[in-house]
C-alpha cells in the first residue's frame, strides 16, 4: 500500500522547473535564517563545549603533574630533650622557626573502576547528542521559513485577489450607473452595488494589512529590517513539489539521534556509579627541596618519595547500591523515550505523507471551481448588461468567484506547508 501510494504522489506532484525563481528565493531566505538564527548559533556553540570537555575527560587517563610551594613560621618551634647515661648532659634538638620549600608531584591512574573510560564515553555522547541538537534546530529553522515565506505569498495573493474583486465591483457599479442614467435600471441596485463596494474596499484593506504582517514576520526570520520591501513570488506556484526529493524514511531524524544518545548516556551513568563499587589504584613520585631537610638540617635538601595508592569501598549504608539501582531505572526510562520518539516520528512522516495527498486533492478540486465560477461571472455580468437578470445575481456571481480565488490560494498554501511538513518529518532539511 505505501509503494502505491508513493507512486501516487510522484504522478501528482510532476514538475515543471519554471518554478526555478522560487526554488532560488526560498533556499536564499533559508540561508539568510541559518546564518541569523540565535538558536543555531548557540547550538553551534554547544557543540565547540562538548568537545572540549571531551578533550578534558580523554586528558584524565594521562599522568598529572603538579607544583607546591610552602612557607611556615612557627613561633614556637620543637624542641626535643634526650637523656642518655653516657653523657652528662641531656642532648637536646630544637626545630627552626621557618619551614619553605617547593615541591613537585606526578599522579598516574593504573585502574579506576572503568570511571575514566565511562566518563569519556559520556562525553562522546554529549558531543554527538549536540550535533543533533544542532541538526534539530536547523531543520526546524528551515521548516519555520518555509511556512512563514508560503504563508506571504499566499497573504500577498489574497491581497491581489481582494484588488481584483474590487476592481469588478467598480466596474459593475460604472455599468449599473450608466443603465440608472438612461432609465433601463432602478437606483437601488446602484445603491445595493455601492454597499459592496464600500465592503470591497474594506476587505482589501484587511488582506492588505496581513500581507505586510506576513512580510514582517519573514523579515524578522531573516535578520532583514522589518520594512523592508523582502521579494517573494506574486503567486502561490501550482508545480514546486518534486517526486524525487522526498523518501518516505524517519531514521535519520534528529529526535531519535537525541534519544539514542541519550540510552547512551544513561548506559554510562550507570557504568559510573557501578564504578564506584569498585577498587581504585594509583601510583605516584613526589620530588621536594624544603628546608627543614632530612637529619634535621636547617639549608634546603632535596628529597623523594615513591608510592602507591589502592583505594577500596567497604560499606556505606546502602548509598553505592541505591545509586546503581536509581541508574538502572533511568536506563530503562531512556529505552522508553526512544520508543515514544520513534512511535511520533512515524506518525509525523504518515501524517505528512497524507495531509500531502489531501492537499493536492483540494487543489485540483479548487482549481476546476475556480474556472468555474469565472465562467459563470462572466455569464451573469453579460445577462444583466442584457436585462435578462438582476443586479443581485451578478453580485452573487462574483462573490462567488472570489470565494473560488480564495479557496485555491488556500488549497495552494496547504501543500506547500503539507509539503515542507513532508521534509522536515523526513529529515530532508539536514541532507545536503
Amino acid at each position: 500500500m505505501m509503494k502505491i501510494k508513493i507512486l501516487l504522489l510522484g504522478l501528482f506532484i510532476t514538475l515543471t522547473i519554471d518554478a526555478q525563481t522560487d526554488s532560488t528565493l526560498i533556499e536564499r531566505y533559508r540561508e539568510m535564517a541559518l546564518n541569523y538564527n540565535y538558536d543555531l548559533r548557540a547550538a553551534h556553540k554547544n557543540i565547540l563545549v562538548s568537545t572540549e570537555l571531551l578533550q578534558s575527560a580523554r586528558a584524565d587517563l594521562k599522568p598529572k603533574l603538579s607544583a607546591n610551594a610552602n612557607f611556615q613560621y612557627v613561633g614556637n618551634p620543637t624542641e626535643l630533650s634526650l637523656s642518655l647515661p653516657a653523657f652528662d648532659n641531656p642532648l637536646s634538638f630544637q626545630g627552626t622557626d621557618l619551614a619553605y620549600g617547593a615541591s613537585i608531584s606526578l599522579l598516574q591512574p593504573i585502574y579506576t573502576g572503568g570511571k575514566l573510560l565511562e566518563t569519556i564515553k559520556m562525553a562522546e555522547s554529549k558531543q554527538l547528542l549536540a550535533k543533533e541538537q544542532e541538526a534539530l534546530v536547523r531543520a526546524s529553522v528551515c521548516y519555520q521559513i518555509d511556512i512563514q515565506y508560503w504563508n506571504a505569498v499566499a497573504q500577498q495573493e489574497l491581497w491581489l485577489i481582494s484588488k481584483e474583486y474590487l476592481g469588478a465591483i467598480e466596474q459593475l457599479v460604472q455599468a449599473i450607473d450608466e443603465r440608472v442614467q438612461v432609465g433601463l435600471a432602478d437606483s437601488q441596485d446602484l445603491l445595493m452595488a455601492e454597499v459592496k463596494l464600500n465592503a470591497a474596499n474594506f476587505q482589501q484593506l484587511q488582506a492588505k494589512t496581513k500581507f505586510e504582517v506576513a512580510r514582517m514576520a519573514l523579515n524578522a526570520m531573516i535578520g532583514n529590517p522589518l520594512e523592508f520591501q523582502t521579494e517573494i513570488e506574486r503567486t502561490l506556484p501550482l508545480n514546486v513539489l518534486t517526486p524525487n526529493d522526498v523518501h518516505i524514511t524517519s531514521g535519520s531524524r534528529s529526535e531519535l539521534g537525541i534519544a539514542e544518545q541519550q540510552k547512551y548516556i544513561a548506559q554510562s551513568q550507570l557504568n559510573l556509579t557501578k564504578s564506584q563499587l569498585r577498587p581504585k589504584l594509583y601510583v605516584g613520585i613526589d620530588g621536594s627541596y624544603s628546608s627543614p631537610g632530612y637529619n634535621f638540617k636547617k639549608d634546603m635538601d632535596p628529597n623523594y618519595a615513591i608510592y602507591a595508592k589502592l583505594s577500596i569501598p567497604i560499606f556505606e549504608w546502602g548509598k553505592l547500591r541505591s545509586e546503581k539501582q536509581a541508574a538502572r531505572f533511568k536506563v530503562d526510562m531512556s529505552y522508553y523515550n526512544y520508543q515514544k520518539v520513534l512511535d511520533n516520528v512515524n506518525l509525523e512522516v504518515q501524517t505528512s505523507n497524507t495531509e500531502l495527498y489531501e492537499a493536492l486533492d483540494q487543489v485540483r478540486f479548487t482549481e476546476s471551481s475556480l474556472q468555474k465560477a469565472s465562467q459563470n461571472e462572466a455569464m451573469a455580468l453579460e445577462r444583466y448588461k442584457a436585462g435578462k437578470i438582476s443586479v443581485v445575481e451578478v453580485i452573487d456571481a462574483q462573490g462567488y468567484r472570489q470565494n473560488a480565488q480564495v479557496n485555491f490560494v488556500q488549497a495552494k498554501a496547504s501543500a506547500q506547508m503539507a509539503y515542507a511538513s513532508l521534509l522536515k518529518a523526513t529529515n530532508q532539511y539536514n541532507i545536503p
